[in-house]
């Protein structure tokens, strides 16, 4: 009788390797089990919704929070916020097609806040709503922020300006922030020219 058992599970071992058909299965619910539809009732849990709260917590992948949401730039600190990226070619090449996208059209080509969208002062009367002209990121006051205070306004807003995080990518934002240096680095020069003649 033993000998019959091992034969014929040996059999049964062979016939389902060979078998063009879906071998036999013991308790098939293990395998397959029930998808639920997203809209569509559960008695299993105690609310009857197929679809489950994630955790306390949890965030999307990809998702990165962004600790210093809703606070005045004035006062971001630099710790935390420092650039990861280095100003080589790459980098500032992608933080120009950026800036040169989102940014010119208020802040102008060179940074100087005569963008098309807001042209020479008073046109389109477009200005800071003080009468004043769009922010110009060549000047001494944007030149005096740090990096990371030049990333947290694109990424919070500031004055008029909304929030760019939705647009641009949080590694397109710190690359933007390196093509605005090599802009304020060019205006620093060319005064340093200016004045010597």
């Amino acid at each position: 009788m033993k000998k019959f058992f091992n034969l014929s599970f040996a059999a049964l071992l062979i016939w389902n390797c060979e078998s063009k058909t879906p071998p036999m299965e013991y308790m098939p619910d293990m395998a397959d089990s029930v998808a639920r539809e997203a809209q569509e009732e559960d008695s299993f849990f105690a609310n009857r919704s197929a679809v489950r709260l994630p955790p306390k917590g949890a965030v999307p992948v990809g998702y990165y929070p962004y600790e210093y949401k809703g606070l005045d730039i004035s006062v971001i600190p630099n710790k935390g916020l420092a650039n990861p990226f280095k100003a080589d070619f790459a980098n500032l090449k992608r933080g120009e097609d950026k800036y040169q996208t989102y940014c010119s059209p208020c802040h102008g080509v060179r940074g100087a806040g005569n963008g098309f969208v807001v042209g020479p002062s008073p046109r389109l009367n477009a200005g800071q709503g003080d009468g004043s002209r769009m922010a110009a990121l060549i000047s001494a006051s944007a030149k005096a922020y740090s990096d990371g205070q030049i990333y947290h306004a694109m990424t919070e807003g500031k004055g008029r300006m909304n929030s760019y995080a939705s647009q641009i990518a949080p590694e397109d934002r710190w690359k933007i922030v390196l093509y605005i240096r090599k802009l304020q680095d060019y205006d620093n020069k060319t005064n340093k020219e200016t004045a010597k003649k």
